[in-house]
């Protein structure tokens, strides 16, 4: 088998769509395999950032180790917990003891020069500030008055009992008495101050406020090489420290972590980027140092191995597209002139012919449906014109049949009326007839308006009641919204007539006829109901038998299978005659048709 025959069948180009399938195989494990390369890269990198975090929060609570024990100093000085109580035992005494505080503050924020601000709030006799913002400033002050101690900070350092407790880096709760420059955040932290020379309890508060400088120096220096970001968070969330102060005091925007992770390594999207964030927990007071910067940018490295794989893919998807491109052309090109021909024969065009030769299967296919829609168009020649014309003559006889019927019986009661009663009653019965053929000729058209139709039938009912005189009451009743609705000519009086000679006319005394053109449901219906001798369920059986039947040889039941007939040829199969005939007799008949 030579090359060129392998092209002519389907498998041979499946063999191809495979091969085409394992070329993408390939593409999408270059793209795994980049990826993969690249998630190494970021975990180590995310590695090293966290061993940086991890040294710079050691740092940090060097730092804050040593500010608490600054706050020891103040806490154990006797002669401050004396000034704050007053236990002076005369004014020389008292000057002597501000004095001795005065030195002791000024030693004390001196000893490093980070220190802002010193409140110390007594409760009792005086509070002292010792303030380094701009300029050396002591000061003596009343005890703490109620609406200082009704703040969340004061509540928060006296609910600690004498433990420390940090705030962070933030704007000074003391805002009085301080001009525009030395509103600066500060980092601050406090503890109660108890009386430990008497009986242990709370008689005041120590608050301090310390330049957030080296704290902010730290956090810039926590370089990711990749332009990121260092923050300190409570346990609330809430940021405590940055390297700027641009996002002091607000909820941090990604949520860490549960606390029983002290340090982790997790990937987060912050406004729309990927961010690669490390974080490591604070043994003093359960706060976390953050570290954040863009993934891309951490995982720079990766660079050589995407292009590598970028054009590794690259190459391997021109070739893809060139035996892609090939498919399409063997296999699709065919297929679409087999629809485009199908297409047109569902439209009802049976001339169409498939030209295209081919050797392949889809010539077999090209070819059965060329010999296909040849046998449907002989077939539609054969059979479907001919039973269109046999419909059509056949309604056409039905129709003349109904006519000659009816004209045969009326011509029939004219003879003995006028020999019984010479006179009277024959120009009625003249009348009715005239009127009657009048409609049924209707200038040749099959249909009528359904008030040409309650005409046709009055007519009849006036030559009939002549005949039958007292026999029968006629009730009509008609929609009047139906009134010029289309509907066949001769489908309504034959069932009138059939209610008076097989119902009315058989029974003693005087009889009912209910006639009705209704409308239910977008559907018209005509009713005829008498109350005459009924029909039994033997022979309603059989009639309901010859509705069904499409026999029109056999006599019985002539009119009502024409009329039956008449409907479902014009209208459908699902519209027709029903009757209903009780055992104490009377006899409903309904034709049900569409309104249109």
């Amino acid at each position: 088998m030579n090359n060129q025959s392998k092209w002519r069948f389907v498998g041979f180009k499946m063999f191809i769509i495979y091969f085409v399938s394992m070329t993408i195989s390939i593409m999408v494990m270059g793209y795994l395999s980049y990826n993969k390369a690249k998630e190494i890269i970021q975990v180590n990198v995310g590695g090293v950032a966290l061993q940086t975090v991890q040294q710079a929060n050691k740092r940090l609570e060097m730092i804050m180790d040593e500010y608490e024990s600054r706050s020891y100093f103040v806490f154990s000085y006797r002669e401050l917990q004396k000034g704050i109580l007053g236990e002076f035992r005369d004014n020389y005494e008292r000057m002597q003891n501000t004095e001795q505080i005065s030195k002791f503050l000024s030693s004390f924020a001196n000893s490093k020069n980070d220190t802002a601000n010193v409140f110390i709030f007594g409760e009792y006799a005086s509070s002292y500030n010792y303030s380094l913002t701009s300029s050396p400033t002591f000061s003596v002050r009343s005890p703490i008055d109620k609406m200082k101690q009704e703040q969340d900070w004061y509540k928060e350092i006296k609910d600690a009992d004498g433990r420390m407790v940090w705030f962070g880096i933030r704007p000074s709760f003391i805002q009085e008495n301080q001009s525009s420059e030395e509103d600066k955040p500060v980092f601050c932290y406090g503890r109660a101050l108890k009386d430990i020379w008497g009986n242990g309890e709370i008689i005041g508060v120590l608050l301090i406020e310390i330049d957030p400088s080296e704290i902010q120096q730290i956090l810039s220096e926590i370089d990711f090489k990749a332009l990121g970001t260092s923050i300190i968070v409570d346990r609330d969330n809430n940021v405590v420290g940055d390297s700027d102060g641009r996002s002091l005091m607000r909820p941090f925007a990604l949520e860490l972590a549960a606390e029983i992770e002290s340090s982790g390594i997790t990937n987060k999207v912050l406004d729309g980027k990927e961010m690669v964030v490390v974080y490591d927990q604070m043994d003093k007071n359960d706060w976390k140092l953050v570290g954040m910067a863009p993934a891309g940018q951490l995982v720079k490295d990766s660079r050589e191995i995407r292009l590598y794989t970028f054009y590794l893919a690259i190459g391997f998807t021109v070739v893809a597209v060139i035996l892609a491109w090939t498919i399409a052309r063997q296999m699709h090109h065919p297929v679409q002139i087999l629809l485009r021909s199908m297409r047109k024969a569902k439209e009802g065009d049976f001339e169409i012919q498939i030209t295209n030769h081919r050797k392949d299967e889809f010539g077999i296919l090209f070819d059965s449906f060329n010999i296909m829609v040849s046998r449907i168009k002989s077939l539609i020649n054969e059979l479907y014109i001919q039973r269109l014309l046999k419909k059509e003559n056949q309604l056409k006889m039905l129709a003349s049949q109904i006519n000659a019927h009816f004209i045969y019986n009326t011509l029939d009661s004219i003879h003995w009326i006028s020999r019984i009663h010479k006179v009277h009653d024959i120009s009625t019965m003249i009348f009715g007839l005239s009127n009657y053929l009048r409609i049924s000729l209707s200038d040749g058209r099959d249909k009528v308006t359904v008030r040409e139709a309650v005409s046709l039938v009055e007519s009849y009912l006036s030559v009939q009641k002549v005949r039958y005189q007292d026999k029968f009451e006629v009730n009509l009743e008609v929609d009047s919204e139906l009134l010029d609705y289309p509907v066949l000519k001769f489908i309504f009086q034959p069932l009138v007539e059939n209610a008076i000679y097989h119902g009315i006319e058989n029974k003693k005394g005087t009889g009912r006829l209910d006639i009705r053109w209704i409308q239910k449901n977008g559907l018209l219906f005509f009713e005829v109901i008498d109350d005459g001798v009924g029909i039994t369920p033997k022979k309603l059986k059989q009639i309901e038998e010859a509705l069904e039947s499409n026999d029109f040889t056999q006599e019985d039941h002539f009119a009502l299978k024409n009329i039956n007939s008449q409907i479902k040829l014009a209208y459908g199969e699902q519209y027709g005659l029903d009757l209903e005939s009780g055992l104490t007799g009377g006899t409903k008949v309904t034709l049900m048709l569409p309104l249109s």
